[in-house]
């Protein structure tokens, strides 16, 4: 062995016994150490993290939930103010008007009173007069103007002249009346008018006005009046919904009239539109909007050349309880108008359709077993309708040739003259 080799074998022995002496003193002093703790704590620190981020999330959907639910409390709260608002505002205006209707009711009262008043002072003057000259009465005199010296009579407005109550027809005094005093009589007798007629007369619109005073009407004729506008029919149309005829002829409305009658007049009866040229089929189906104009029974159209069969579909279509349909003169009208009301118009009595060209013999002929009165005539338009067999105004130096190959088929009436009018 040589020296070299000597000191490397006691090198690597010495290095051997010193790792072994290490490891035996490391493990002596030094205690194990076990590998599932770190394991453990981080499993622990991940579920402490899982549960703050549950919590989290859980939180932020119970804040969302408290917010929304406060909000709808919110409403809730908001919407019941409004509702006892609205509550408060109903109870404040049913007391004004409880309030407003018995004041009106008292001031009608007082005018009614007033009217008693004024009565009774005209029939004591009248008695003081008719007491003078008893023996001189005549027989035939009314029996209301006559009256005991120690009775006060009741106000009855029966015995009244009918002229100032029923009826107050202006039309035969239009050219001697002025607007003051056909003014102060509607004002003075507004409660008590129920029927009107106008036929011809001029009057302002102060005048027309005043007939919305008249609550209580029935029955109006403004036939033939050159001063009726949309407008004044828009005040009357408003004050007295309880019109139930109401005469139009000859007058320059429109559509706009013609809009106002089915959204008033619920229970209009009787209509003429004879000779109105400036409304369309758009106004004639007006008619049917709303409640409408369904409870007619008289419809006049006569001289309407601007009606055609799309209007009168829609017409007869609502107007199942009409009776009476005058027709003539409405050029455009074909044959499909009567299939309409044969199918619509099941209660029609009476039918005039005179010079309606366009109407054949057939279809008149048909339509006769369904009505009980029927008029018809294919001839041209006389003269004194104002326009040719197109629609076209006549002038005067035109020479209308007499009517010709006219026919008219007429059925027995079964209505008495009273109710044909």
């Amino acid at each position: 062995v040589t020296p070299e080799l000597m000191i490397k074998a006691c090198t690597f022995y010495a290095g051997r016994l010193l790792k072994t002496h290490f490891y035996t003193w490391r493990e002596r002093t030094i205690p194990p150490i076990n590998e599932d703790d770190p394991l453990a704590e981080k499993m622990e620190k991940a579920a402490e993290y899982y549960n703050f981020r549950l919590q989290r999330y859980v939180f932020r959907h119970w804040h969302s939930y408290v917010k929304a639910q406060k909000e709808q409390l919110k409403n809730k709260l908001l919407r019941i103010q409004q509702m006892f608002q609205c509550c408060k505002l109903i109870i404040i205006l049913n007391k004004w008007r409880d309030k407003a209707r018995y004041k009106n009711k008292k001031r009608e009262n007082e005018l009614m009173l007033k009217h008693e008043l004024q009565l009774r002072k005209w029939r004591s003057k009248l008695k003081l007069k008719v007491s003078a000259k008893e023996e001189s009465i005549c027989p035939k005199q009314d029996i209301s103007e006559v009256f005991l010296v120690d009775e006060i009579p009741a106000f009855d407005i029966s015995q009244l002249p009918k002229r100032a109550i029923l009826q107050i027809d202006f039309s035969t005094v239009k050219n001697i009346i002025t607007d003051k005093y056909v003014v102060s009589t509607l004002q003075r007798w507004r409660l008590n008018v129920l029927r009107l007629n106008f036929c011809g007369c001029v009057l302002r619109m102060k005048t027309l006005r005043s007939v919305s005073l008249c609550r209580n009407l029935q029955e109006l004729n403004v036939s033939d009046c050159p001063t009726l506008t949309d407008e004044s029919m828009r005040f009357i149309s408003e004050s007295c919904p309880g019109v139930l005829y109401l005469n139009l002829s000859n007058t320059a409305i429109t559509n706009r009239t013609m809009r106002l009658l089915p959204r008033y007049f619920h229970n209009l009866q009787n209509l003429s539109l004879a000779y109105c040229r400036k409304f369309t089929d758009k106004g004639l189906q007006y008619l049917n909007l709303g409640n409408g104009c369904h409870k007619l029974i008289y419809l006049d159209l006569s001289g309407c050349t601007q009606i055609s069969d799309s209007a009168m579909e829609i017409l007869s279509a609502k107007c199942h309880y009409l009776h009476i349909l005058d027709i003539s003169g409405c050029i455009l009208l074909t044959d499909k108008m009567l299939e309409d009301i044969q199918m619509g118009c099941k209660q029609l009595r009476i039918l005039k359709m005179q010079y309606c060209r366009l109407i054949s013999k057939e279809a008149a002929k048909k339509m006769l077993s369904m009505v009980q009165q029927q008029e018809y005539s294919a001839a041209d338009p006389p003269h004194w309708f104002g326009y040719d067999f197109e629609g076209k105004p006549l002038t005067e130096e035109q020479d209308i040739k007499p009517l010709k190959d006219s026919e008219l088929t007429l059925n027995e009436s079964t209505y008495s003259s009273e109710e044909e009018v």
